[in-house]
């Protein structure tokens, strides 16, 4: 049935790869791709959706889609059990339609759904339009973010005093200018030379450790279920981080058409999970990294990581061994960690603690998102910050 005024159509996650054929089919009408060819085949095939999870709701005038919002099902675990949740995953609405409200009536819609939702990676704005709908908010996740761009010394001046270039544009270009020489012509050297001793002292510290490259988690040495040390957390087990890796949402330089206005193509994309090999131990410690390089900016994340105390040294130097063959420009890694680098040179200068804010909107008010939302342990891996 053709509508000539708004209205909102839902598709549900398992019918998120035949939906995406069909609309490229008749893209020439559209100006926007609701989501991308592979987002729509990994998350088709998303082992927390039930047959009737929603996976994508559209706004459409007319024919024309001029807005989406994303959904990515999920679960929470908690000691009653687990329970389904809805994470938004991305959203966007065609500029000249953004004052209409499309993004409110989406979200509306979400919400008569009755089910618990969650909400990371957004911007202030969309943050404020969240609140404004009653989400309410989870205790932020920490973790650590490792700047190798602070060994740019020369350069450092040029960052600071940011209200006077702002006051003197005149001051602004030379700041800018003088910028990019010092990361073009001395910050890959500070950077190849930093990595050198890291590698340096990786290798010694990993002599006689004994690891291996895999390309998925053993479901077999594996504990099923994700531990939690509060009384609740979202769930991410081997089931579902072999899905992320079988069914990788970015790809190097691909393209959909119509466009898709997220990024779906790096220069550069990789997962790798490294496992420790440990003689006589059934639950191998292991983790599993993300590569990118985008605008030639390298980036190394840890996304899921299971392991006990005594082997996070082990683990952090894997991690920075990695991070040397890349040469990456951030390395992101849980809070968790933070003692384990203290070895590494200029740790303490080049880490700085962040923080990621998490907003909820609990289904009802006896659902299990409710009753333990000041309980809930985040992890870097919680919402679709894992896959991109």
């Amino acid at each position: 049935m053709k509508h000539s005024t708004f209205h909102v159509e839902m598709i549900r996650a398992r019918d998120l790869d035949s939906f995406m054929c069909d609309y490229v089919r008749d893209g020439e009408v559209q100006q926007i791709s609701p989501i991308s060819r592979y987002r729509a085949i990994a998350q088709s095939n998303n082992p927390h959706a039930d047959p009737d999870d929603i996976g994508l709701l559209l706004g459409y005038f007319g024919e024309t889609c001029v807005g989406y919002q994303g959904v990515l099902p999920g679960l929470l675990r908690t000691k009653r059990g687990l329970g389904k949740v809805y994470w938004c995953t991305a959203a966007y609405v065609l500029p000249e339609f953004r004052k209409r409200m499309v993004t409110i009536h989406l979200l509306k819609k979400l919400m008569s759904l009755g089910k618990d939702i969650v909400s990371t990676g957004f911007n202030k704005v969309g943050g404020d339009v969240l609140r404004g709908l009653h989400f309410q908010e989870l205790p932020p996740l920490e973790y650590l973010t490792l700047r190798l761009d602070r060994l740019d010394f020369l350069g450092h001046p040029f960052q600071r005093f940011y209200r006077l270039q702002k006051r003197w544009p005149a001051l602004e270009r030379i700041s800018q200018a003088a910028l990019r020489r010092t990361r073009r012509y001395f910050y890959p050297s500070a950077r190849r030379t930093y990595y050198r001793i890291v590698a340096d002292r990786a290798d010694t510290f990993l002599r006689g450790a004994r690891w291996r490259e895999d390309t998925c988690v053993d479901q077999n040495t594996v504990e099923s279920d994700r531990k939690c040390d509060s009384q609740a957390c979202f769930e991410r087990g081997p089931e579902v981080i072999n899905w992320m890796l079988r069914y990788p949402w970015i790809r190097d330089r691909v393209a959909t058409f119509p466009p898709y206005y997220f990024t779906e193509a790096y220069e550069q994309f990789r997962y790798t999970v490294l496992t420790l090999e440990e003689a006589g131990t059934k639950r191998p410690g292991f983790v599993v990294l993300s590569s990118s390089l985008e605008k030639g900016i390298s980036k190394l994340k840890v996304l899921d990581l299971y392991c006990r105390e005594e082997e996070e040294q082990t683990i952090s130097w894997l991690i920075l061994r990695q991070a040397a063959q890349l040469q990456a420009d951030e390395i992101e890694l849980p809070l968790r960690l933070k003692s384990s680098l203290k070895s590494v040179p200029l740790a303490a200068f080049l880490a700085k603690r962040e923080q990621r804010r998490y907003l909820c909107h609990p289904g009802s008010d006896t659902s299990p998102l409710s009753e333990f939302i000041p309980e809930i342990r985040l992890d870097l891996c919680d919402g679709d910050c894992a896959f991109t």
